[in-house]
């Protein structure tokens, strides 16, 4: 990661945990959503730069409930509670394999909502698969909270530069 990004990412980090009644103190609950169309060296990489960015960044991830939401299909998304500290070195990913299928950000959203409404960080590291089939419910899945607690890490189509772009919550909306 370049200095620029991680300034970034830091910055919209703690826009989200400052978001008015989001983090008060305590152990934070946080989750990272994983894409498995991106390939495997890129969400290894990108996760683990992102646990040690994060870890190094506050006293507040030190000690952190993480969710690794792995996204395999749009109906197989399992939940693997992992140590903060385990994602930074490279663990959590191991029977990681690509799988290049498109898959809706409705889906994705509605897990959240159902699932991760607890988490006042969510991360989601996105491939360039990753579509919009109805507005609409992806507008009612991010109201009235996760909107606001999401950081959607989007990975360019070429993967030249390999930087991901960060869209804020509903930002996700007008990006896709």
């Amino acid at each position: 990661m370049d200095l620029i990004f991680r300034k970034n990412v830091k910055n919209a980090v703690e826009r989200v945990l400052h978001v008015p009644h989001n983090y008060t103190g305590g152990i934070l609950e946080m989750t990272f959503v994983v894409d498995y169309a991106l390939p495997k060296e890129t969400a290894v990489s990108v996760t683990k730069e992102t646990a040690a960015l994060l870890r190094s960044h506050s006293q507040v991830f030190q000690n952190v409930r993480l969710n690794l939401l792995h996204w395999k299909t749009d109906s197989v998304l399992t939940n693997q509670p992992i140590p903060l500290s385990m994602l930074q070195l490279g663990r959590g990913l191991e029977g990681y394999e690509t799988l290049p299928e498109k898959k809706s950000l409705d889906a994705l959203t509605d897990t959240l909502k159902r699932f991760h409404a607890r988490s006042k960080l969510v991360i989601c590291l996105l491939g360039k698969d990753a579509v919009m089939l109805d507005e609409k419910r992806i507008r009612e899945n991010l109201q009235p909270f996760l909107g606001r607690k999401s950081i959607f890490l989007c990975m360019p189509g070429n993967e030249v530069d390999g930087r991901p772009e960060i869209v804020m919550g509903a930002g996700i909306l007008a990006k896709m």
